[in-house]
């Protein structure tokens, strides 16, 4: 299944569009690419609140949105 992303790294980053949207091939990459550039990926400096959307394919509404958890970890909710 192939789900999209919009990534929002906080107030150094513009907000997303539909054209921002990333592709993966899976719910679980996606989450591991959103923390390793919360956690300091040095392609995305300046993260302060990292948040994102992932949407179906050609989907107007997110599906979930993924936070940093309070341990450090990825916290999935539905929309």
């Amino acid at each position: 299944m192939r789900i999209y992303m919009e990534w929002y790294g906080g107030g150094s980053y513009a907000a997303p569009t539909m054209e921002d949207r990333e592709e993966f091939s899976s719910i679980k990459t996606a989450e591991e690419v959103f923390l390793a550039r919360a956690e300091g990926d040095p392609y995305f400096p300046c993260v302060e609140d990292s948040s994102a959307y992932l949407f179906a394919k050609d989907a107007e509404y997110p599906e979930f949105e993924l936070r940093v958890g309070p341990r450090g970890g990825v916290q999935r909710s539905r929309c």
